[in-house]
């Protein structure tokens, strides 16, 4: 049966069985993609570092635009206090 297309119907017992056998072993080690080339177990921890580097770097932004944005609150907070003043004692 190597090789071979055989109607499901007209095999015998044990070429049936053996199909059975080759199909499940097919549906559990799935051969990967010629163009899929998965990388080498080396540079696995050199992917997690950069994950790493990549989360600490988006923290670091995150963390410096909180502070950008509560100076710009309390810039315009103070701006919209003077000018509440400015119009009080001069109208």
């Amino acid at each position: 049966m190597k090789n071979q297309q055989i109607d499901p119907e007209k095999m015998t017992r044990q070429q049936y069985r053996e199909w059975q056998k080759q199909q499940q072993q097919i549906q559990e080690n799935p051969e990967p993609p010629l163009d899929d080339v998965s990388e080498p177990t080396p540079l696995q921890p050199r992917q997690t570092v950069k994950k790493a580097q990549a989360q600490q770097l988006a923290e670091e932004k995150t963390a410096r635009l909180k502070r950008r944005l509560n100076w710009a609150i309390l810039g315009l907070s103070l701006a919209i206090i003077v000018v509440y003043l400015i119009l009080f004692f001069v109208g």
